[in-house]
């Protein structure tokens, strides 16, 4: 008998200051080592998660940015990537994740606060950075970021090359 997958709308945000350093979290998290497609447990991520029913992707990349960094001055722009991928949740049930990346835009002295993280968020979130276009490209060679290929995905947001959203691979 074949397991149903069940589809998760997830919305990231492109978490820009306005000396256009990128927000990622440091997550610790062994449950992604496993499934259709494994990374390493210790891993940069792009600040979201889930749509909640009733909720737009623009709607749920506002609440994701301010339950995860505190931050609520956030203004959340265009669409520039979206993606398909089968990941395993937590229980190992497998999950079609269908992805939009919105480009958001926050003040310099954006102050970030861990103070309203849900539980799976809090066990897994052990840090964040702001981080420059060249110190993701230096540093992609020795640590994993998501989505993979940031730096180049990264470049063409800051050069705003792309006006149409760029379907990502996994």
């Amino acid at each position: 008998m074949s397991q149903e997958i069940k589809t998760r709308p997830t919305a990231r945000v492109v978490l820009l200051d306005d000396e256009n350093r990128l927000l990622m979290l440091q997550i610790h998290d062994p449950t992604v080592t496993r499934g259709p497609n494994p990374i390493t447990a210790d891993f940069w991520l792009l600040v979201g998660g889930g749509v909640l029913p009733g909720e737009t992707y623009e709607q749920a990349a506002y609440r994701e940015v301010v339950e995860e960094t505190g931050i609520r001055d956030v203004s959340i722009g265009r669409c520039v990537w979206t993606q398909e991928k089968l990941v395993s949740d937590p229980a190992g049930e497998l999950q079609l994740v269908i992805g939009r990346f919105f480009v958001g835009r926050v003040a310099s002295a954006a102050t970030v606060s861990f103070a309203g993280h849900e539980p799976l968020e809090a066990s897994t979130i052990v840090g964040y950075h702001w981080f420059t276009h060249d110190e993701i490209v230096t540093r992609e060679s020795e640590e994993t970021f998501v989505p993979p290929g940031l730096g180049a995905l990264l470049a063409d947001v800051l050069s705003r090359a792309a006006a149409d959203p760029v379907s990502l691979t996994v």
